[in-house]
């Protein structure tokens, strides 16, 4: 029996700027703002950018679908809504995302399917949590007249 390899380990640094501001650097040198200031905040807080996070990853996944099927994509959002445990630490206990996709030519039950897999096998952020995670489809478009056309 083949074991999977194992990755090799991600990097990153966080650099304290002022009281409770922050920016991440990976080793491409890309950038986030990170800020935990109840005013004139200039960056999203982290439990906001694990949100965005379980959001894009599984967004990158369906657009790959999607392009494999070779699926025009009109328009694409997913929004999440995260319920937190009510104490120290306030993890997520709940994550649900609804994705919202106007693709001709793609029905709900495929766009199910495809957002289930997204969502539960291949986005490693929401597996990295343990959060219960659910998520709904919104089609923004006429399936059934863009199969036709």
């Amino acid at each position: 029996m083949l074991s999977a390899m194992a990755k090799p380990p991600v990097t990153t640094t966080v650099h304290h700027l002022v009281d409770k501001r922050f920016v991440g650097i990976n080793p491409q040198g890309l950038r986030v703002s990170i800020d935990g200031e109840p005013e004139a905040r200039t960056g999203m807080g982290p439990m906001d950018l694990l949100l965005n996070a379980v959001g894009a990853c599984a967004a990158y996944d369906l657009v790959e679908m999607l392009k494999k099927r070779k699926l025009e994509i009109l328009d694409y959002r997913v929004e999440l809504t995260g319920e937190r445990f009510d104490g120290t630490p306030a993890y997520y206990t709940k994550i649900h995302a609804e994705h919202h996709i106007n693709v001709p030519g793609l029905d709900e039950r495929t766009a199910m399917r495809f957002v289930g897999l997204a969502m539960t096998k291949y986005c490693s952020v929401a597996s990295s949590l343990k959060a219960e995670m659910s998520y709904g489809v919104v089609l923004h478009h006429d399936a059934d007249a863009s199969q036709e056309a």
